[in-house]
């Protein structure tokens, strides 16, 4: 597109990015509240598209399981330049300048809708694999209004079996025929849509990102929980994310109410988006309507998927246009 320009964002954008980003989760983007911090993060980079001065798109790549994988994260375009190439391009640009830049990359990884990626062509989609697939279950509520509820439900459920760990402990957890692995089903772990390999490589990224691990163990140990929350203030209030793994439905109710109980002391409104396994979603659904939250859209699917990189680059040049 003649006149388009990448550039590399930086604190001075963030109303730039806001632009970008107008209406984009209903209130709830999360970007706003981590721009300034992705911007200072190491192995991340944020760009920016601008036609004629003006921003017309976003994307984000940050480097993780020791330099072999480009997490493509905040990818957007602004609703005047849709459907006219401007995302296509930004990210063929984004992708070329992470691999110039870090000569290990063997692959991406992103997380999509995953309606959109079941309607897709199988052309388009040859050489991608899926490495987890997840509800997405938003509910909204208040600490006044949860603390009752909590605590009659933490009598009912095994709160007391839950602990805390840090990411090295989660690592130390992780083995082929761990229960972890099973409840996983794979060797990645998501947390705020960021897919990472359990590996000691992501343990400092993990330890940076202000998240709480919490993991509980079944009586005869064959069977594991664990969950992990992040949470930052949005325009509607605060952003509790939730990602839920294992097996175990009562299990992860207790996580649930564990989480809950966090952050039950503030008064402000508070949007839970609460990431689990699709056979559990109306058994947490009924959890959160007995917890006093109320559900706020309609439930959706979401899929990690990554490819793996040939030898060659894509066609746009890293000359800063397109």
């Amino acid at each position: 597109m003649e006149g388009l320009h990448f550039r590399e964002a930086g604190h001075e954008d963030y109303q730039a990015m806001l632009g970008v980003s107008e209406g984009v989760h209903n209130g709830c983007d999360f970007l706003p509240a981590l721009f300034q911090r992705w911007v200072d993060q190491r192995n991340r980079t944020i760009l920016l598209a601008e036609l004629e001065g003006t921003a017309v798109g976003l994307i984000s790549t940050y480097i993780v399981d020791g330099g072999e994988t480009v997490l493509v994260q905040a990818w957007r375009v602004h609703p005047c330049c849709r459907g006219k190439g401007v995302g296509r391009l930004l990210r063929q640009f984004a992708i070329n300048q992470a691999r110039q830049r870090y000569p290990r990359l063997r692959r991406q990884r992103y997380s999509e809708n995953a309606a959109i990626f079941d309607s897709k062509p199988r052309t388009i989609t040859d050489g991608v694999r899926e490495v987890m697939r997840q509800t997405v279950l938003c509910f909204e509520g208040t600490g006044d209004a949860m603390l009752s509820e909590i605590s009659s439900l933490s009598q009912t459920l095994p709160v007391e079996d839950i602990y805390k760990i840090t990411p090295l402990q989660m690592c130390a957890l992780f083995t082929d025929n761990s229960p972890l692995h099973a409840a996983l089903g794979s060797n990645v772990i998501t947390s705020d849509c960021e897919g990472y390999r359990l590996t000691q490589a992501n343990v400092k990224l993990m330890t940076e990102s202000n998240r709480n691990f919490f993991v509980s163990h079944s009586k005869d140990n064959a069977d594991i929980t664990l969950t992990l929350s992040h949470s930052y203030n949005v325009e509607k209030g605060l952003r509790y994310n939730i990602d839920c793994f294992g097996r175990d439905l009562k299990s992860v109710k207790a996580h649930l109410t564990k989480h809950l109980e966090g952050v039950a002391c503030t008064r402000d409104v508070i949007r839970f988006y609460i990431y689990v396994r699709a056979d559990m979603m109306e058994g947490v659904m009924q959890f959160c309507a007995d917890a006093g939250l109320r559900h706020v859209f309609c439930d959706r699917q979401q899929v990690q998927v990554e490819k793996d990189f040939g030898e060659e680059t894509d066609s746009i040049l890293l000359r800063g246009s397109a």
